[in-house]
């Protein structure tokens, strides 16, 4: 209460200060009521007579808002300028940067900048233009955004002489940068060609590289088609699919109203090629005056469309993600961070920490105490870096979810070797002396005896390396609290995120900061040694799990090479372990460890190089043969949002699994729950149609639907009942053959109650 009336009164004395500042001085500029800074800049210190220069909108956004591009997409205003120019000028039309795309709050897709961007636009002045200066004038209006968007307006002008002589540049880098930010119509280039088609409201664009190229794939980035403005049409979201050398994209279109054409539709063109730049440009495609006739109108029947279950609002209480405070959010959150220690990914980390603690139940209590904070610190440090990583790919405009990272490649390549030489540590194969390099990878030493700095960094290691491990699991109540977070600003993702990592370090506190209860934990000995050996084994088995996951997004050709690669690193560790000893000289010990280096990166060279190269070519290889349908259990379909339409319009229950190759809490429900031989049974008896929506290698629409549902990462298993796809219902983290089977007994029941 005294903190609430001390901040009051400050409050009070800052509104006075402030009163008698403003009567003061009557002439102060007022307060700044807009986040986006405007200054009208040109590319020229002086005019000439009758030769154009260009001039630039610079637009200056404060951090989190963003204003829009020509054709601001599914909500927003593009910005505009109204010119007062001396007589005689003209002023050309704007030219504008290639925008970003936000997916933002509801899933409305936009296109815009943040940060800051700068529109061009050429001024010609008369031929006939006496001596002296010259002042353009500008009043900018454009809609900046945030979580609200508010309308801006600023006027601006810049002044500048007239004078007969060439004029001297200014400004030449900003100019530079943001003209070649502007794309140009697309120029002919060797072994790249396109063609379209324009058949039943939709707009097809095929991209043609040479056999020997291929694309690369990014969702929301590249290939992608960034449709021009047009008053007539109205473009829904472009889908892309790549398969090496073509790629393909499509663009449904509806029209206000009827339209006769004929229309041309121009548009920006983005796309890559492995070992290229990104390129860009403007393409124009006509479409006949018979395509637009038929062009279904905005909200008919039958209107070409992405897929409205995405649109629907369902009613389903599990599915609301609203309807809980932000208190319950945090508890929530806490409460999963604690289950994160019992879950399949955390556990063989886990069970050498508490090797580590019957180890440290001898030493004396303040360091023991010191050791677990440092611990919670690696936790807490952990989860705020993720945090920060997850605010900075959703300002961009990025799809994330929990687990994202796990979804490239190279993150789990990383994780493999991590874990290969944190399993050889456990094994005695080596141990590293120097604290501060690659400290994580000799953590599980932790329960033998050591210098107290070295300690302190494995036990913050130990917190990096759980943490990292945790992520692919999704625990009770971490769906929930999760997929809040993702929706949210960046304050409220900070603090579910800080309450996860404080419900996960919270077991390690008590026991360190108690240190007496250690007493009923097992005396450390030389069965301890045995018991550290047993744990490289199961660090083994996480390699084993990984590889699996790899193989899953680039094939078992990707597998071989990593093992190949593995191999290397096992050889550097080994010279570590033989060589860097600690009765080494410093020459021999340095020498050995840039061995160790030159070995580790020659192996990624040699193998790993080609793999990220030909990583598109392996990634469509690898799904093309996991998507053969099971003939025992379960009959699993792949997911589409086609599909599962079709399904939902013909009255049939749905039964859809998101899950991801590297989410162990999924194959383990999968192995066990959905494998039941009553579970399989029951989907026979009820004829439910059963999809598997894989998230292993990221995808946007499965991104978006997870997000329809609150949720954040996998697992997540939803119920559609027969006839009623409005009310889906939203099964637990981890299930049971009870909760799975009264959930399809609700679903199969809803039709025949009707």
């Amino acid at each position: 209460m005294r903190t609430y009336s001390t901040f009051l009164t400050l409050v009070l004395l800052w509104f006075a200060t402030a009163q008698a500042q403003a009567q003061q001085a009557p002439t102060k500029l007022p307060e700044k009521t807009h986040h986006t800074t405007v200054t009208l800049l040109a590319d020229v210190k002086s005019i000439q007579p009758g030769v154009p220069f260009t001039v630039g909108v610079l637009m200056k956004m404060d951090e989190g808002w963003h204003t829009y591009w020509q054709n601001s997409g599914e909500a927003g205003l593009p910005t505009e300028i109204d010119w007062t120019l001396p007589e005689g000028f003209t002023a050309g039309p704007i030219q504008w940067p290639l925008p970003h795309k936000y997916n933002e709050s509801g899933d409305v897709l936009t296109y815009g900048y943040a940060t800051e961007t700068m529109l061009l636009v050429e001024i010609t002045p008369p031929p006939a233009l006496a001596a002296g200066t010259a002042t353009l004038k500008a009043k900018v209006r454009w809609l900046e955004c945030e979580t609200l968007c508010v309308p801006g307006n600023a006027s601006v002008s810049v002044t500048l002489p007239v004078r007969s002589s060439t004029p001297e540049k200014a400004n030449q880098e900003l100019f530079k940068k943001y003209r070649a930010m502007v794309p140009q119509p697309l120029a002919a280039r060797p072994g790249f060609a396109w063609k379209s088609e324009a058949k039943n409201s939709t707009v097809s664009l095929e991209l043609l590289a040479q056999a020997n190229q291929h694309f690369v794939f990014q969702t929301d980035v590249v290939p992608d088609f960034y449709p021009y403005p047009n008053d007539s049409l109205a473009f829904g979201r472009t889908k892309v699919a790549v398969d090496g050398s073509r790629a393909l994209l499509t663009i449904p279109l509806t029209a206000y109203e009827k339209v006769s054409g004929p229309f041309t539709m121009r548009g920006v063109l983005v796309y890559q090629l492995v070992g290229a730049e990104k390129a860009t440009g403007v393409i124009e495609v006509p479409l006949s005056r018979e395509f637009c006739a038929g062009i279904s109108l905005e909200g008919e029947e039958g209107a070409a469309s992405d897929g409205g279950l995405l649109d629907r609002s369902f009613t389903s209480v599990e599915a609301a993600g609203a309807e809980y405070s932000l208190f319950l959010y945090v508890l929530f959150a806490f409460i999963g961070g604690m289950l994160l220690n019992i879950m399949p990914c955390v556990l063989p980390v886990i069970g050498l920490k508490i090797f580590g603690l019957m180890r440290m139940s001898g030493d004396e209590p303040a360091r023991v105490k010191r050791l677990g904070w440092f611990f919670s610190l690696g936790i807490l440090a952990s989860f705020l870096a993720l945090a920060v990583l997850i605010i900075i790919l959703k300002t961009t405009g990025e799809l994330v979810g929990w687990g994202f990272q796990f979804q490239e490649p190279l993150f789990v390549i990383a994780m493999c070797t991590i874990v290969f030489a944190f399993g050889l540590s456990l094994f005695g194969v080596f141990e590293i002396s120097l604290p501060f390099m690659l400290a994580f990878v000799s953590a599980g030493s932790a329960m033998e005896k050591r210098d107290s700095d070295k300690g302190y960094v494995s036990s913050f290691s130990e917190g990096v390396f759980a943490t990292i491990l945790a992520t692919p699991c999704t625990a009770p109540f971490l769906g929930a609290a999760m997929g809040f977070a993702f929706s949210q600003p960046a304050h409220i993702i900070l603090l579910l995120f800080t309450s996860v990592a404080f419900g996960m370090a919270l077991p390690y506190l008590i026991l360190t900061t108690k240190p007496a209860w250690m007493r009923f934990m097992p005396k450390p000995g030389e069965w301890m040694v045995t018991a550290k050996q047993f744990m490289g084994f199961l660090m083994m088995a996480t390699l084993v799990w990984l590889l699996q996951v790899l193989g899953s997004q680039l094939g078992m050709e990707a597998v071989i090479w990593t093992a190949a690669f593995l191999l290397f690193v096992g050889f550097a560790c080994w010279l570590v372990g033989r060589f860097a000893t600690l009765s080494a000289s410093r020459g021999k010990y340095l020498g050995t460890w840039a061995a160790a280096i030159l070995v580790v990166a020659l192996g990624f060279h040699l193998f790993i190089g080609d793999v990220l190269k030909a990583r598109d070519i392996l990634s469509n290889t690898a799904v093309a043969n996991t998507t053969t349908p099971s003939t025992e259990g379960i009959p699993w379909q792949p997911f589409s949002l086609e599909q599962l339409e079709s399904h939902l319009k013909a009255k049939k229950t749905v039964f859809i699994d998101f899950t991801a190759e590297w989410c162990l809490t999924c194959k383990v429900n999968e192995k066990t729950v959905l494998a039941d031989r009553t579970v399989v049974e029951k989907f026979k008896q009820s004829n439910v149609v059963a999809m598997k929506a894989d998230w292993t290698n990221g995808n946007e629409t499965i991104t978006r639907l997870l997000q329809k549902f609150g949720r954040s990462g996998v697992p997540l298993y939803v119920v559609f009942p027969a006839g009623r796809p409005n009310e889906p219902i939203v099964l637990p983290e981890v299930i049971t053959t009870g909760i799975v089977l009264d959930a399809i007994e609700k679903a199969a029941g809803t039709l025949s109650s009707q």
